[in-house]
């Protein structure tokens, strides 16, 4: 297998730039290698276009359209598997709050099942409607603080407001209840969750959405039955590399440690609620090796020309923009062979009514049910007034 990665929209960790609000990863994968078979198509696009490097953002509509029935006859040749993951930026520094406050083990006035099962996606979306940009810049901002023991204070006056806004809010009162239980004990215990991080680069989008990169990696291979990885080639970022490396190494190692697991500890970690609708193998990264990631400049590469090409159609057609038929026909090649995921709150919405399909009405739960899940909500009421 032959993988080739490249992003779009990087601005590191400043999330907030109104021009690129998505940050975005394209992966191409076949089982050729198109960097040694399709040299005689490249550099009949280099002629076309006068350049050594095919760069969609620099070539834009009509330069692509241009050379559109080559790289319809490269795609037809290698026959590339796509797949597209994204991030909203927003959102993500959202969902960093969320789980910098809301994580149950560090948190005692959490419950369990709200922040390790998919109930965790209505208690992120009830969030939303308390912040606002300039909310969310101060919460990112303590999210990546290096030294957070500086800002304890700030913590506070953060969280005061989130529970100022949840008070006046028109949320259901249960979930006023669950958020304003989990803001008081940041209140007051502000150093005992998780805000600050030690390596800003890890917790960044590009380190974050790479994930969704090693997972494709794993998923590719699977379906092909191949037992190897001949390349993985990511396009050089100088910034963001090694933090890309570093979070497939640790997924490979995940995985190697829970391929090697008894069985028991394996099923401990698959029944997790929030991997509902997810398989044994993704869950595991099977197919995942440890080859490692080759980083490199795109001029060095037809396949990182290839996916930036791939990625900008992506993000265009996704974004609404009508495109030209020459790069539709492309798009509609590679198009039906890909899988789009990533972190938005609509895809959280999603998951959230996949797993609600499978649970079990209302009135068809039993007296003996309801009475349960009735005293497990005041026991916990109980262990959050013992908190005070």
């Amino acid at each position: 297998m032959f993988f080739h990665i490249d992003e779009s929209g990087n601005t590191g960790n400043n999330l907030f730039d109104e021009n690129q609000p998505r940050l975005s990863y394209g992966v191409i994968s076949s089982t050729t290698n198109v960097d040694v078979l399709c040299k005689k198509e490249y550099k009949a696009i280099q002629r076309i276009i006068d350049d050594d490097l095919i760069h969609a953002n620099v070539l834009g509509v009509k330069g692509l359209v241009e050379i559109a029935p080559l790289l319809i006859k490269i795609q037809k040749k290698i026959k590339f598997d796509f797949d597209y993951y994204f991030i909203e930026k927003l959102d993500y520094a959202l969902v960093i709050f969320f789980d910098s406050v809301f994580d149950a083990g560090l948190n005692e006035a959490v419950k369990w099942d709200s922040y390790w099962t998919p109930l965790r996606y209505v208690l992120i979306h009830n969030l939303s409607s308390l912040f606002d940009e300039d909310l969310l810049r101060e919460a990112w901002k303590l999210s990546i603080a290096k030294r957070i023991e500086k800002y304890e204070n700030d913590i506070v006056t953060l969280l005061s407001e989130v529970k100022s806004r949840a008070k006046v809010s028109s949320l259901d009162e249960r979930s006023k209840e669950l958020i304003i239980d989990a803001l008081n004990f940041g209140i007051s215990k502000p150093l005992a969750l998780d805000f600050g991080h030690p390596d800003q680069k890890i917790i960044s989008p590009n380190a974050v959405g790479f994930q969704f990169v090693v997972a494709s990696i794993a998923r590719r291979t699977r379906k092909k039955g191949r037992k190897s990885i001949s390349s993985i080639v990511v396009d050089r970022q100088h910034q963001f590399n090694k933090a890309q490396i570093s979070t497939h190494y640790n997924l490979s190692r995940l995985s190697l440690g829970l391929n090697k697991s008894s069985a028991k500890e394996r099923q401990m970690y698959l029944n997790n609620p929030l991997y509902t609708n997810f398989s044994p193998e993704e869950i595991t990264h099977k197919g995942l090796t440890d080859r490692e990631l080759t980083i490199s400049k795109s001029a060095d590469s037809i396949g990182l020309q290839i996916v930036d090409v791939y990625l900008w159609i992506s993000n265009k057609v996704i974004s609404g923009v009508q495109l030209p038929p020459d790069l539709l026909e492309l798009w509609s090649l590679f198009g039906h062979r890909s899988l789009i995921d990533g972190i938005s709150l609509k895809g959280m919405a999603e998951r959230y009514q996949n797993f609600e399909s499978n649970l079990p009405k209302i009135e068809d739960l039993t007296d003996e049910q309801i009475q349960l899940a009735r005293k497990l909500v005041e026991k916990h009421r109980e262990k959050v007034k013992s908190l005070t």
